[in-house]
């Protein structure tokens, strides 16, 4: 039963009978037999075979939402059994917005691979509508990321606050100042990075509109855009280090702020975390608690 239940998730997920085959060592004829076995056990066809897509029947909807806990936790009692009680080990699937995936993961992911090497860490980068929906369906164990909305289905944990700045280039008119007024940026041609772009959320409250002059899915593109003067772009801090200290870029505060980008982190509620969920999730929000303990 826990085989057919964990073919019948990875087809739902791969919306492939080859991909499931090929992920589980076995013929395609084996996953439609264990599919049928399925189907015959709970007396409903679960799945509507499409030339391009597996679709979903009624019943095959909520045996996929049911069968999540329980091959989790099924999961997660292999793991204690096949491990001592104080090692952490198993597989933990995180999924992040790229920008803090790619400049504050790094750091903690290295420190925890480093104390629990066991751990079959995998990190994907997702937009910010897909982590939700790949927490819901259980893809993923934790999401980051900015901004987090309320669900009736999720939890979220702080994570951290973001600087956010304003970057110009190193010869623009405002690149010797340390702080410009928010009203300043009115009308100045902007570089808006699509995926995760923080201006919405400080301009939205005030009289401020700015000139779209692009946009570009991808924080590297939007830093470049703005190195050779093709407009500004505001963004967290920690995404230009290394510019800033390069001398490609300049970066001012603005004098309203500070403005911070809150980072969150998701989890399902009435799952429970894998014990590499947990310690992950503890490793990331310590520094928070830290600083919170001190003020």
């Amino acid at each position: 039963m826990i085989r057919s239940l964990r073919l019948f998730r990875d087809l739902v997920q791969m919306q492939s009978f080859t991909e499931a085959a090929h992920r589980n060592y076995l013929t395609q004829s084996a996953v439609s037999h264990h599919l049928k076995a399925l189907e015959e056990k709970f007396g409903q066809r679960l799945v509507e075979r499409g030339r391009r897509q597996v679709r979903l029947t009624r019943a095959g909807a909520l045996v996929f939402e049911a069968s999540q806990d329980l091959l989790r936790r099924y999961e997660q009692l292999e793991n204690a059994l096949a491990e001592p009680a104080s090692e952490v080990v198993g597989r933990l699937r995180v999924g992040s917005i790229y920008t803090v995936g790619l400049y504050e993961l790094p750091r903690y992911t290295s420190v925890f691979l480093k104390r629990y090497p066991k751990v079959d860490l995998r990190l994907a980068y997702l937009k910010d509508a897909e982590i939700y929906e790949a927490v819901l369906a259980d893809r993923i164990e934790v999401g980051i990321v900015d901004y987090p909305k309320p669900h009736p289905q999720l939890a979220i944990t702080l994570f951290k606050k973001e600087r956010v700045v304003l970057i110009v280039p190193p010869k623009h008119p405002w690149a010797a100042k340390r702080r410009i007024r928010l009203s300043r940026l009115h009308g100045q041609p902007f570089i808006v990075p699509q995926a995760e772009f923080p201006i919405d959320e400080i301009l939205q409250k005030t009289a401020v509109r700015v000139k779209v002059a692009h946009a570009f899915d991808n924080i590297e593109i939007t830093k470049r855009a703005v190195e050779v003067g093709l407009g500004l772009a505001l963004v967290p801090s920690i995404t230009v280090v290394d510019e800033v200290k390069a001398g490609r870029l300049k970066t001012l505060d603005l004098m309203e702020g500070p403005f911070e980008r809150p980072i969150g982190l998701l989890t399902r509620k009435r799952a429970e975390l894998s014990l590499p969920g947990r310690k992950f999730l503890d490793l990331l929000v310590a520094p928070l608690k830290a600083r919170t303990s001190r003020s």
